[in-house]
């Protein structure tokens, strides 16, 4: 044993995962890092009163559980996260085996220091192994030597004693107490006629293969890398811990205290060796954030040539464990509507950096990062972590510095001082200040280059606040042409005639300001009335966002060309169209409506998640046919969705897009393939498309050559009062 160790396991690893209809045990499990834990999948349809082998997902679904410790039990929920259905139909199976049939689940509880996820090892024939029963109860269990193993299943015998395994053991670790380690999960046993000798589960190796192809690995525990001496960083940290080092009185203490933050034991004297110690900077991500930590007060030199070191050799952990549990614990801290804001802050932050939408949704939460947290490591607690993991390994906005010069801001702490800025209370602000500086601090990363991404954070926060613009909104219904007009209305200029009501709401709510709204009004004069309207409004802040004119329109308008309306009137001396001085929206909540409250919620869901989703790109290549249209936009919630198909499709793709909830849209009415209007906003983060659709529009009428597009864009945000259109019968 060297100087470091793992503290030894002062408990049994038991699991009792609890059946809903009573209370009993339907099985075990094992304790696995980060407040999840394992057992097989029939355990968990056994729970919940299924088929034991029913292959079906069981949808987002909790258990209770009890988890025993040394000195009490502590009750929990755990939620289904991983599902891997027990494959009975799998190639190469025997009369009673099957694959599969694995659970993960994440617990609701924070667990007590004492009861920690046991060590893994692979199973090997001629293993004693131990099995206890889904009760927990210290005395009953079943030993057994592994018979068999192939990697795939494990046979272990009760040799001549009758090896009474019940259906509450499965889902159970099989312990070696030879090795110390857990070997495998407990699953079945033998259906054959006499005594019952004989039982199989699943090896370590197989359990890892499972989770990796489902998606799940990182949920794995790190096992310790057998050799690291090839590792390129090994050389450069033995000579380095191998030399004179400049606190050779305080290097003891630094040695401790990198333990404790790893979590492992130590010998009472001497220290580890250059040898050893690289191995665990190697084999622990955090350790070495761990010892710069330590180091940093009475070492500068040490410090800086750890970081190169790793900075060099990309290894990916940026912060030590104590920075990352206190960064995850004010995360946890924020209130509900803080924690919302956290996606759109961290993508602000970092607008050209790979950011997986799953992390910036909530993925598999119900209700995304707005759900309740209890600091459990689920619901946006566990989202959190996944975030900052993800986050850390990411470089700053300068390059890494190996050169001498002065080391880049990393990503997590621009994206920290965003979170600070523009989400949290004054005094949470604060705390997360306090902890970037002392992060930069130990990264060696110079104030000034702190204060001036505090600064960026700070402008961004600022415009963020102004709040929504405040918008004219108007309804527009067609009645019909002029006398001595065209009854089709296909060019611009034919004289239809519409009925038009106008309401302004400049922060107070919606108010009406229009009369005579049954009055048949030309283009021009549509246009001179919203105009006037937009001039009505109150406007606090004259530094904030231009207005923005809102058009309610049935499916059938929605190419009308208002945008390129002009004022009519004496006062109209400049040839003004309606769209050029500001954004000019429609909103068509006829389509949202057709199929009921389904899509109104989809349409919430997708608008809650219009910072974090990717938008969507739907031409004729991508989506040949509607059933294709569909697919695409059923695959995830996304808020917004270009269209860029054939002319003669895309009305009916526009209208798939509204009526499934999607709350921005945007698509070309000129009808040229390949739209210059589209690719022009491809760019433009979807809060900014309202601003950047006016834009190309102004640059149509000053080079209609080079910006041919006519742009439509579809806006309905969810977060605004839309009028109530009270109807009355036209005889009263």
């Amino acid at each position: 044993m060297g100087w470091f160790h793992a503290h030894g396991s002062s408990s049994r690893p038991a699991v009792s995962i609890l059946a809903k209809a009573d209370g009993r045990p339907a099985g075990a499990g094992v304790l696995l890092p980060r407040r999840h834990l394992l057992t097989c999948a029939h355990v968990v349809n056994s729970a919940l009163g299924k088929d034991m082998l029913a292959p079906d997902h069981p949808g987002q679904v909790a258990v209770s559980v009890r988890l025993h410790g040394p000195e009490h039990t502590v009750e929990a929920h755990a939620e289904l996260a991983v599902w891997i259905p027990p494959r009975t139909d799998d190639g190469g199976l025997g009369a009673f085996e099957w694959n599969g049939d694995l659970a993960v689940l994440r617990l609701n509880a924070a667990l007590p220091p004492a009861i920690e996820p046991p060590r893994w090892h692979p199973m090997a024939k001629r293993q004693l192994v131990r099995a206890w029963h889904g009760s927990g109860e210290p005395g009953v269990f079943a030993d057994a030597e592994v018979s068999a193993c192939d990697g795939r299943f494990g046979y272990f015998d009760g040799a001549e004693r009758a090896l009474d395994i019940e259906p509450a053991y499965s889902g159970g670790p099989l312990w070696s107490n030879e090795e110390g380690a857990v070997v495998g999960l407990v699953t079945a046993k033998l259906r054959i006629q006499g005594t019952p000798r004989r039982a199989w589960g699943i090896p370590w190796q197989r359990v890892t293969r499972e989770l990796h192809d489902a998606g799940a690995g990182h949920l794995l525990p790190r096992q310790p890398a057998e050799d690291v001496r090839d590792h390129p960083a090994y050389a450069e940290l033995v000579a380095l811990l191998d030399g004179p080092l400049p606190l050779s009185e305080g290097w003891s203490r630094c040695c401790r205290t990198v333990a404790r933050q790893c979590g492992l034991g130590h010998r009472a004297d001497g220290v580890p060796s250059a040898e050893e110690f690289a191995h665990l900077l190697l084999t622990r991500g955090r350790a070495l954030p761990a010892l710069v930590e330590a180091v940093r007060g009475t070492a500068d030199t040490l410090a800086d040539d750890l970081l190169a070191i790793g900075r060099r050799c990309g290894l990916p952990e940026l912060l030590s464990p104590g920075e990352h549990e206190r960064l995850l614990v004010q995360l946890r801290a924020l209130p509900p509507a803080a924690a919302a804001g956290v996606p759109g802050a961290v993508r602000a932050a970092l607008p050209l950096a790979a950011l997986p939408a799953a992390l910036l949704t909530g993925g598999d939460g119900p209700h995304g990062w707005d759900e309740g947290d209890s600091g459990d490591g689920t619901g946006r607690g566990g989202r959190f972590e996944a975030l900052v993991t993800h986050v850390e390994g990411l470089h700053g906005d300068s390059s890494p510095a190996d050169d001498g010069g002065l080391p880049a801001v990393p990503g997590l702490l621009r994206a920290v001082e965003f979170v600070a800025a523009g989400c949290c209370p004054a005094e949470q602000r604060a705390a997360l200040r306090r902890w970037n500086a002392a992060v930069a601090r130990r990264l060696g990363v110079h104030d000034a280059a702190l204060m001036d991404r505090r600064h960026d954070a700070e402008q961004w926060a600022r415009s963020a606040s102004r709040g929504a613009a405040p918008r004219v909104v108007a309804t527009l219904d067609r009645c019909g042409a002029a006398p001595g007009g065209s009854p089709v209305a296909a060019r611009e200029e034919e004289p239809e005639r519409y009925r038009l009501r106008l309401w302004c709401d400049d922060g107070d709510g919606l108010r009406q300001v229009s009369d005579d709204s049954e009055r048949p009004r030309g283009a021009a004069e549509v246009a001179q009335e919203i105009f006037a309207a937009v001039g009505a409004l109150r406007r606090p802040d004259p530094s904030g966002p231009r207005p923005v004119i809102e058009l309610i329109v049935d499916r059938d308008a929605l190419e009308v060309p208002v945008d390129r309306w002009k004022a009519a009137g004496p006062g109209a001396v400049l040839p003004i169209r309606l769209g050029t001085p500001y954004p000019l929206v429609v909103n068509c909540p006829e389509l949202r409506e057709l199929n009921g409250g389904t899509m109104l919620d989809q349409w919430r869901e997708r608008w809650a998640r219009l910072d974090a989703e990717e938008p969507v790109h739907i031409d004729d290549p991508t989506a040949p046919d509607p059933e294709a249209v569909c697919g695409l936009l059923m695959e995830r919630l996304t808020a917004r969705v270009t269209v860029d198909v054939a002319a003669h499709r895309r009305t009916g793709v526009v209208q798939m897009c509204l009526a499934a909830g999607v709350p921005v849209v945007l698509w070309d009415r000129s009808g040229e393939r390949g739209s210059p209007a589209v690719r022009h906003a491809a760019g433009v983060s979807t809060r900014d498309l309202p601003e950047a659709v006016r834009t190309y529009r102004t640059k149509t009428l000053q080079r209609p050559e080079e910006y041919p597009g006519r742009p439509v864009l579809a806006w309905a945000d969810a977060g605004r009062a839309l009028p109530r259109l009270d109807l009355v019968d036209p005889t009263e």
